[in-house]
């Protein structure tokens, strides 16, 4: 776990625009996650992720920020059970994290509804795995 790496931070905006386009959409409030997979590089992270707040949602600047925070602190902490996934498919996911209320949300909270997030993000991981395995074999 240990650090968020800056190149798990980074998503191209030709990336981000495909990701809304042809990526899938998980939705578990208070987020809305749309992810896409791809075969897992030579070298790197297998996740990146990009967390956004809106402007329309959250006013205050430092809001935003300390919810941002929030959020990339439990993904930090609760994405063990994605990344053991990834690295079993030999995936690298792509994920784009969008916080969807207008009001402060506890900590506690927004890391329970990120581990359940990810566990359902995780099992559809396996079972795009298995679809790929079924049609190469």
């Amino acid at each position: 776990m240990g650090r968020f790496p800056k190149r798990a931070r980074k998503i191209s905006a030709i990336d981000r625009e495909l990701l809304f386009r042809e990526g899938t959409v998980l939705f578990h409030y208070p987020y809305k996650l749309f992810f896409s997979l791809q075969p897992a590089p030579i070298k790197g992270t297998e996740y990146a992720i990009v967390v956004a707040v809106p402007k329309r949602n959250v006013k205050r600047a430092v809001d935003r920020n300390l919810i941002r925070r929030r959020i990339k602190e439990s993904f930090r902490t609760s994405n063990s059970i994605l990344i053991s996934t990834l690295k079993e498919h030999k995936l690298h996911i792509q994920l784009f994290c969008l916080y969807l209320p207008d009001e402060h949300t506890a900590s506690a909270t927004l890391c329970h509804k990120m581990e359940s997030l990810l566990e359902r993000l995780a099992y559809q991981v396996t079972q795009s795995g298995a679809l790929s395995l079924s049609r190469d074999g």
